[in-house]
């Protein structure tokens, strides 16, 4: 008869993506994992599978983590609304204290150029989803009048997702939450053109 649980899989989920977002796909080693969960080799592989299906769940884990941001920028008033909620929220997470929480593991997976194509194909297809919030927030505000540039939605919206990247590393680099904030102003300019 197999032995319950003791542990809550939903909680050590979470402690597995913060070490993984924290330290990347290649910095997390068993013994992060275990120190992390407080759980042993076996329990995990068990429980979540290998390294690679534990990644592939955080990676999941995570965008669950900000499903609320996504759902508060699909519901904003309008096009521009939704954007700033979107960099509010992205500078207030960079900013934060916590490791976890100033990491994105999706940013932070395809800088390490992981060549392993399940992970590639994780990585890449949330960070299209980035890109097609933005792209549809862009959209809309061009067609509700609160941005004013006309300029393919697409193209708008790929400046600003190198903008979310650029916020992870400026934190990295010790920038401000107002310094940040004053970038995002000014990556929102762009919008004002005409």
């Amino acid at each position: 008869m197999p032995r319950e649980r003791s542990f809550s899989e939903p909680e050590v989920l979470n402690r597995l993506t913060d070490v993984f977002s924290t330290h990347g796909y290649t910095g997390t080693s068993l013994a992060l994992l275990q120190e992390a969960t407080g759980l042993g080799k076996q329990s995990l592989y068990n429980t979540f599978g290998d390294k690679q299906s534990m990644y592939l769940q955080a990676i999941d884990c995570a965008v669950q983590r900000a499903a609320h941001v996504t759902a508060a920028v699909q519901g904003a008033e309008d096009g521009r609304a939704a954007l700033v909620l979107y960099f509010d929220s992205l500078v207030r997470s960079c900013a934060s204290a916590d490791p976890a929480e100033n990491s994105c593991i999706v940013t932070g997976g395809l800088m390490e150029g992981l060549d392993e194509a399940p992970l590639t194909w994780a990585l890449t297809s949330r960070w299209q989803a980035t890109h097609e919030l933005l792209r549809s927030a862009v959209e809309r505000g061009q067609r509700d009048g609160s941005i004013a540039n006309q300029a393919p939605s697409a193209e708008l919206a790929e400046l600003l997702i190198a903008m979310v990247s650029g916020l992870r590393v400026a934190a990295r680099a010790g920038r401000t939450r107002s310094q940040m904030e004053r970038l995002v102003a000014l990556a929102m300019g762009v919008l004002d053109m005409a």
